[in-house]
């Protein structure tokens, strides 16, 4: 399987095009400081841990993008933002996630807090777990608040290594998919605590879960907020991109343990990721008042040409995916 590399080459030929592009700074909206209580904990407490989140519209992508102040991202579609600017809490799991090498769920599995908030400035759920990693996932009009996640499927994803082009080395990862009971939607955790949703298909999987379906691979560099242009030490990450037969998505999963999903694309073509633009994101720690001391995280975007999706990569290794039109 081929691997698509995006790199100096390229770099060379965007020269020109990367100052113009990373002068267009992405629109800060608003900010949430949000409580996610430990696995465990029932209620909601003063000393409760709170994860600093920042909310942009990235118009060149024309997309919402939330950054936590952990340099983890999630990404929408942008559409109107509402006039009310708050997040009010809705549910919470806990989603237990297996290790690559685990076959069955044990009292050993690793848990997961979760919080889903309604982000009523973009009109969408904000999903938002202990290890700070957040996801968007939409707000049905008819949510519910006290169902209980379900069990949907299991997968094992492969990343290869930079240099590799087969499988036979590759690092696993364990991930694990659960049908929210509040929503009708699936959550993807991985074992590294990464999170992302999709639409659940009309029928559960049944007792034989299908093998995700490999579907290429991206070499995707990302510069630090304070580096200037791509270079031979800029970091690259590798991503793969999968088909999930048991729910229909495209799942792309980094080598950090980061994952996002999209809808399959109407038509599948071929080609190397496109470098679109690059942006700075500055995400204050709870409690911040202004962004004197907010972290910086560079985040670039590309367009994955085989999809038409656009794939975001921060600095932190973590990704998010805005569908093609």
């Amino acid at each position: 399987m081929k691997r698509f590399f995006f790199g100096l080459v390229a770099v060379a030929a965007l020269t020109g095009t990367l100052a113009a592009q990373t002068d267009v700074k992405p629109k800060h909206l608003y900010g949430h400081d949000l409580k996610v209580r430990p696995v465990g904990e029932q209620n909601f407490k003063a000393e409760t841990p709170k994860v600093g989140i920042e909310v942009f519209h990235d118009t060149v992508g024309n997309a919402l993008l939330a950054v936590s102040d952990s340099g983890n991202i999630a990404a929408v579609p942008f559409t109107a933002v509402g006039d009310k600017k708050a997040a009010d809490w809705a549910f919470a799991h806990e989603l237990r996630v297996r290790k690559s090498t685990e076959e069955a769920f044990t009292k050993d599995t690793k848990k997961y807090a979760i919080e889903a908030y309604k982000d009523l400035g973009s009109g969408n759920l904000l999903y938002v777990t202990d290890q700070k990693t957040i996801a968007f996932g939409p707000l049905p009009k008819d949510l519910k608040t006290e169902a209980e996640p379900a069990f949907h499927h299991g997968l094992t994803l492969k990343v290869r290594g930079l240099s590799e082009d087969d499988f036979s080395k590759a690092k696993k990862f364990g991930v694990d998919v659960s049908k929210d009971g509040n929503t009708g939607g699936l959550i993807y955790v991985t074992e590294a605590g990464s999170i992302a949703t999709a639409a659940a298909p009309a029928a559960p999987p049944g007792e034989s879960v299908k093998a995700p379906k490999a579907l290429h691979g991206m070499k995707l560099q990302a510069r630090k907020a304070d580096e200037g242009d791509f270079t031979a030490q800029t970091r690259a990450y590798a991503v793969e991109a999968y088909s999930d037969p048991n729910s229909g998505a495209v799942v792309y999963f980094c080598e950090t343990g980061a994952i996002a999903t999209a809808p399959q694309p109407a038509q599948v073509t071929k080609g190397p990721p496109r470098w679109h633009h690059s942006f700075l994101l500055k995400a204050r720690k709870p409690g911040e008042k202004d962004f004197e001391k907010a972290a910086k995280f560079g985040v670039e975007a590309f367009v994955d040409q085989n999809t038409g999706h656009t794939v975001y990569i921060s600095e932190t290794g973590s990704i998010a995916v805005v569908p093609g039109k």
